[in-house]
């Protein structure tokens, strides 16, 4: 399988809760399927066909840390001429301290690939990345980063592997003990901002083995993913380092197909 690889790495990134309005904002510990998609739209200088993509990707922090920052709570003014502004007083602004939640050092491998649905190809996808249209940021548009690779590579089956800092389906669920269910933003519509698709996934930050055939006794069950049959093959990357014999996994997600 024919994909691209895009390694990224930055200073801080947050992904913030949608419905936390006041205090303390708390941030998702990897990015949405929604972030990835604004991403990928930042790189091309357009909206992609959302059905037309698939991404996986693997993604660490360095840790955490609370910053404040200066929120600005905007409420309608009383319209009244104000003499020391030479105008009317149309808003009222109080600036008030707001602690966020950061992840440091972030490193994020996003895997692209294109379906027959849509109608961008991987030479586009790569030549986006290469020259992107807008400022590389992952999460917050404060949050910089850089792109320290893009690439074409060849993803390779195999009966077994290693899964760790990325997001599972939440079909995954019966099959291990290990991750963080999550129900996170999928796609939001950019024609209406109000419609937002959600989904359920596993977020997985520990490694956790698909075991060859055989020999899932050797591992221990909290570090096992549960083989649906002995003919299961999955998706790896063969760049990465070997553990215990085996690559690290690919786990395919899309923005818009139903789970």
């Amino acid at each position: 399988m024919r994909v691209v690889r895009v390694v990224l790495e930055g200073t801080t990134t947050s992904f913030r809760y949608p419905h936390f309005l006041v205090g303390r904002q708390p941030s998702y510990p990897m990015p949405p399927p929604s972030t990835i998609y604004g991403h990928v739209c930042s790189a091309l200088g357009e909206l992609a066909d959302p059905a037309g993509l698939q991404f996986a990707y693997h993604f660490q922090a360095a840790g955490r840390a609370d910053d404040v920052e200066a929120a600005q709570l905007i409420e309608l003014g009383s319209g009244r001429f104000d003499r020391d502004l030479g105008a009317p007083r149309n808003s009222e602004a109080t600036i008030n301290p707001l602690r966020r939640e950061v992840l440091l050092y972030p490193r994020l491998t996003l895997y692209l690939a294109a379906t027959a649905h849509g109608t961008i190809s991987l030479d586009q996808l790569e030549a986006a990345f290469r020259e992107p249209r807008y400022c590389v940021a992952l999460g917050r548009s404060q949050d910089l980063a850089a792109y320290w690779s893009v690439k074409q590579i060849e993803l390779a089956r195999a009966s077994a592997a290693y899964f760790e800092g990325t997001l599972l389906p939440w079909a995954y669920r019966r099959r291990t003990t290990q991750g963080i269910p999550l129900l996170l933003p999928r796609y939001l519509d950019p024609s209406d901002r109000q419609f937002v698709s959600w989904a359920s996934y596993l977020v997985l930050e520990r490694r956790i083995f698909l075991a060859p055939p055989g020999q899932e006794a050797a591992l221990a069950p909290a570090s096992r993913l549960r083989r649906l049959d002995p003919d299961e093959q999955v998706w790896t990357d063969p760049d990465t380092p070997l553990v215990r014999g085996v690559h690290r996994a690919v786990v395919w997600h899309g923005f818009v197909e139903s789970e």
